[in-house]
């Protein structure tokens, strides 16, 4: 690679040496046209060749007191997340408000309410100011959960109203849907098991929404598990199911065999790396088995050292991005999915 070749020999080299990579915005171009940044294997990579980090409840600020040990971590905007952490997998829980008639995030009313971006269109569009200064990035994955604790709060039964403040906060354009990547065949699955997921070169700059329930939500969302036509996010269904094209396996040990099935199949999954706080002696033994699974998402509380355990979570070889190591092609590296270099 030339990534340590001087800025200046850059633009003379990029293209002949293949390498990858967006370069920031004030060099990209020099007056003598547009270079092309495009990375060399862009027309062989799919999103499911790759495997990234993503946080659980990324907007959370931990409650002062926390009255669950579990509530103890804060997080970084979703935007440090992105430009300096190389987060590219997103959750955020999301409420009512009766008052704006408008869509919250949070985690939970009054006890655990602190959050570093207040509204689900606020937080997409950090992320989207985010991506717009980085059109090359590998697909955001964004998962949406609606919650349902108190009834007058409930999002579960406002599937409308998720859609148009998803579509407030991100542009259509910049989506891969479940009509996208259906397209002419019979079921969202058979679209996944027939073509895959698109090639990164369709992808790049875009994010994927995930409806994070699979109940009361999902059931209003989907229309009873019959159809997403039309609506931005995926659904989570069971591995046999017409719609079926992302999964939750959040036990990488437990669920270990039917989670690296799914990735086989060429379907979409998000783990867990760490839950219930970090683990005290600071083993990443969940981690490591999160990793081998070969699940795309590998969602933690700690992308940052936690300072008593020195527990930290991290995709091996690649930052943001590695190659999974049960879908990549043997030419896959690192750097060809996405260059950290350029990460602002």
């Amino acid at each position: 690679m030339f990534r340590t070749v001087p800025l200046t020999l850059v633009c003379a080299l990029w293209v002949a040496a293949g390498c990858a990579g967006t370069p920031p915005a004030d060099t990209a171009d020099t007056g003598a046209g547009v270079l092309d940044w495009s990375y060399p294997l862009d027309d062989v990579l799919r999103v499911s060749h790759g495997q990234v980090l993503g946080t659980h409840n990324s907007y959370h600020i931990a409650p002062d007191p926390a009255l669950v040990d579990e509530w103890e971590y804060t997080h970084q905007p979703l935007d440090v997340q992105a430009g300096e952490l190389g987060v590219r997998q997103f959750e955020l829980d999301v409420w009512y408000n009766e008052d704006t008639e408008g869509v919250d995030v949070y985690h939970a009313p009054i006890v655990d309410d602190q959050t570093t971006c207040g509204t689900l269109v606020g937080c997409l569009e950090v992320l989207r100011i985010w991506s717009e200064r980085n059109p090359a990035h590998f697909p955001l994955i964004v998962l949406i959960e609606p919650k349902d604790e108190l009834a007058s709060l409930a999002m579960t039964e406002r599937p409308d109203e998720l859609d148009e403040a998803v579509l407030a906060g991100w542009p259509r354009e910049a989506m891969w849907t479940p009509d996208d990547q259906q397209g002419a065949h019979a079921t969202l699955r058979e679209s996944v098991l027939s073509d895959g997921w698109p090639l990164l070169g369709e992808l790049r700059g875009k994010a994927i929404f995930v409806l994070l329930d699979s109940g009361d939500g999902r059931e209003a969302y989907t229309a009873g598990q019959t159809t997403v036509a039309g609506r931005p996010l995926f659904p989570l269904v069971d591995a046999d199911h017409d719609l079926a094209a992302f999964f939750l396996m959040d036990d990488p040990e437990g669920s270990a065999e039917s989670s690296g099935e799914a990735v086989d199949a060429g379907f979409l999954v998000r783990t867990r790396a760490d839950a219930g706080g970090a683990p005290e002696d600071g083993s990443t033994a969940r981690l490591e088995a999160a990793v081998a699974s070969g699940a795309h998402c590998l969602s933690t509380d700690y992308p940052e050292v936690h300072e008593e355990t020195g527990y930290q979570a991290a995709v091996p070889g690649g930052l943001p991005v590695g190659c999974n190591p049960r879908t990549s092609p043997e030419d896959c590296f690192a750097e060809a999915l996405e260059d950290p270099q350029w990460m602002r």
